[in-house]
């Protein structure tokens, strides 16, 4: 090891170990994290490697990532990884280190993180005993198909239809749906899966019943390709988008359908059913329940969240790590190389960013959870979830995407630029996992769009506290911190800060109290 990393290490006023088994999860994750890292690094079938990933044509990357997946699999299954979950290696505790390990982008991960949960959330005992096991054996892979070309994430103006087929009018014994593309902008476009590795996609369509009615939009579980040979299916339209600035493991695609033919029971009967005769019936649920759709895209913002923080921590340690080999320039003496990690000016350039990783990554993790505890609320019926505490989460997780993600992205972007020309130099690390990254601040709610449905959420609690109702239904909420604050400053009254000295500044609960009498004024002056 260089001798300037050994130093710098050994000057740290704190137990390495302790923090990393802090950030693991604890000394027994640490060790399984390393003992995973082990049987990827050390696996006879050398598919794990990345070493010449810079130099593969993008379509060699693909199926050299596909690879990978079918090596994994193999490896979870001998190690036993997913036999807790019965089967289900993605839903194991191992599976994110499986993942951290390969360190590689998988094509199939949107099966996992939003195809799988959707099934899961939406779909009735029946539909997800017929489809989780498909999952769990990938012989079901899939994507979830909402965005159009000519719509964006505006879920209310898509497009594709899904129209009841009744038996008497020539559709299947028990009926069928027609799912269709009825314009060139009502196109499926982004899924991540969808070009070349999905063979079913979780489609968002606007469902017209058997009067006729236009009953908004529901999920379909549409086949796309066969699951024994892998060919497209009749009516089925689908390929990639082609060569993007990064992410290119990633086979975000197109689709269109014409006149697909799939049947009743493929749409998710959770929350809502259609008989044989085409008749519409909600059933009886909760304001709250009804909104657990949501929970899924909530989930996958509260993953890039997490993300926010490692992929800004692989850009600082880079960096940090560079800046310490690296020397420029020379001490007083005139002979004796200064390192640039030694410069003011680099110090202020990757420790606040640094800092930031670490928020990122432990405000991720709250978010993750907070989520979890939701959901398992309102699937299971227990415990009392209102409307106002979904819409607040909303509002959380797209606050906190927008925030992260734009200062992960713009601070990778500096890390490369503080590495000098090695920063350039694709070998770094740096230039792919700034344009890998660079999908974060678009996809899910772009970053300047998502601000103003936080907005929305939080005028709506200045309304409730300004005409003095029952606030009761915020006790579970973030934005509860605000409403002291915000009663004082509509009541007239005046905050003081409790700092007396700069050490009390240092205080956590001080600066809480600070930033959340600094967001209810922008409130009340943004009303």
């Amino acid at each position: 090891m260089n001798t300037d990393l050994q130093n710098e290490r050994r000057k740290a006023s704190f137990s390495v170990e302790k923090i990393t088994n802090m950030l693991d999860g604890g000394a027994d994750r640490t060790k399984r994290r390393r003992q995973i890292e082990e049987i990827i690094e050390r696996d006879p079938s050398g598919i794990f490697s990345n070493e010449d990933n810079m130099y593969l044509h993008r379509t060699d990357r693909h199926i050299r990532a596909l690879a990978k997946h079918v090596r994994m699999v193999e490896i979870c299954r001998k190690l036993g990884i997913g036999n807790e979950c019965n089967g289900e290696i993605v839903m194991s505790k191992d599976f994110p280190l499986m993942i951290k390990a390969i360190a590689d982008d998988l094509p199939t991960s949107l099966h996992w993180v939003m195809f799988v949960p959707n099934i899961s959330s939406l779909c009735d005992e029946e539909q997800k005993a017929k489809w989780l096991p498909l999952c769990r054996d990938w012989k079901m892979i899939g994507c979830y198909a909402q965005t159009e070309i000519g719509h964006g994430s505006n879920v209310r103006a898509l497009e594709t239809t899904a129209t009841f087929l009744p038996e008497s009018k020539g559709g299947d014994e028990g009926g069928n749906w027609i799912i269709h593309s009825p314009t060139l902008t009502s196109s499926k476009a982004w899924p991540g899966t969808l070009g070349r590795t999905a063979n079913h996609a979780m489609v968002i369509a606007r469902l017209i019943d058997g009067a006729g009615v236009d009953q908004g939009m529901h999920n379909f579980l549409v086949p796309l390709r066969s699951m024994r040979d892998h060919k497209l299916l009749p009516g089925v339209k689908t390929g990639d988008l082609g060569p993007k600035i990064g992410y290119n493991n990633m086979d975000n695609g197109f689709a269109r359908f014409d006149k697909v033919k799939i049947p009743r029971r493929n749409m998710a009967m959770r929350f809502v059913s259609v008989d044989e005769n085409g008749r519409y019936r909600k059933k009886t649920v909760s304001d709250a329940t009804s909104k657990i759709s949501y929970i899924t895209m909530m989930q996958v913002r509260a993953y890039i969240v997490d993300e926010a923080g490692k992929n800004l921590a692989m850009a600082t340690a880079i960096t940090t790590r560079y800046s310490a080999v690296r020397r420029q320039g020379y001490s007083e003496d005139g002979t004796t190389e200064l390192q640039v990690l030694d410069y003011k000016q680099q110090q202020h350039r990757i420790l606040p960013l640094l800092a930031a990783s670490y928020c990122f990554f432990f405000t991720g993790k709250k978010v993750l959870e907070r989520l979890v505890n939701l959901e398992q609320r309102l699937v299971s019926g227990k415990g009392n979830v209102t409307k106002t505490e979904v819409a607040d989460i909303h509002a959380s997780t797209s606050s906190l995407k927008s925030f992260t993600t734009t200062v992960a992205a713009d601070g990778i972007e500096d890390c490369r630029k503080a590495c000098g020309g090695h920063g350039f130099l694709q070998c770094s690390g740096l230039p792919e996992l700034f344009t890998s990254y660079l999908q974060n601040p678009t996809v899910e709610g772009d970053n300047q769009m998502l601000p103003q449905q936080v907005a929305k959420v939080l005028l709506k609690l200045l309304h409730a506290v300004q005409s003095k109702s029952d606030l009761s239904s915020y006790d579970n909420c973030d934005s509860k911190v605000l409403i002291p604050s915000l009663q004082s400053i509509l009541g007239g009254g005046a905050e003081r800060c409790s700092a007396k000295s700069t050490k009390d500044l240092l205080d956590l609960n001080i600066l809480e109290k600070c930033f959340g009498h600094r967001a209810a004024r922008l409130l009340v002056g943004v009303a």
